[in-house]
């Protein structure tokens, strides 16, 4: 089936009865946009290129699972209200990880006296441990803490954190 192309300057379609590859410019045909330079040759990379890529979306998957976990299940939800649950959503979208950690292993790795603490006096002692890359602790649902915390905090429980 022959194209069509139409050139700006005279305005008159001119019929291309040749075939496609080689050609430039646009052909004006059915299913083809752009110009047209024979086949395409795709770049390919290796999947090994893409694996900070992979992490970071893993820890943003499991960071709203952690809020989530919050959100749904029996018993009513405590750790949070609506307009702070925006508020850790945000802290996700800005880069931030919500690290959640039983409050079993929350003792094993912050120490034992946080069994019955508050949340307050537990940040406090996590931004001067780590820095102010911690963002927010919270006691969730089940006997948990929730710890938003950006990527850049380093210590054995956040680098190890699993996200599956």
């Amino acid at each position: 089936m022959p194209t069509t192309k139409t050139t700006y300057k005279t305005q008159k379609r001119k019929t291309n009865y040749g075939s496609r590859s080689g050609t430039s410019g646009s052909t004006g045909s059915a299913g083809s946009a752009g110009s047209s330079t024979g086949s395409w040759n795709p770049h390919s990379f290796s999947p090994a290129r893409f694996s900070n890529t992979g992490k970071e979306i893993q820890a943003r998957i499991g960071s709203f699972r952690n809020i989530n976990s919050q959100l749904t299940g029996a018993g009513k939800v405590t750790a949070f209200s609506p307009t702070t649950v925006n508020k850790w959503i945000k802290f996700v979208n800005n880069g931030t990880r919500v690290y959640k950690f039983k409050n079993n292993d929350f003792c094993k790795y912050f120490g034992s006296n946080w069994s019955s603490s508050n949340p307050t006096a537990a940040q406090r002692w996590l931004t001067q441990k780590f820095g102010t890359g911690i963002k927010a602790v919270t006691r969730g649902k089940a006997n948990c803490w929730l710890i938003a915390a950006t990527n850049n905090v380093t210590g054995r429980p956040f680098t190890n954190y699993s996200w599956k």
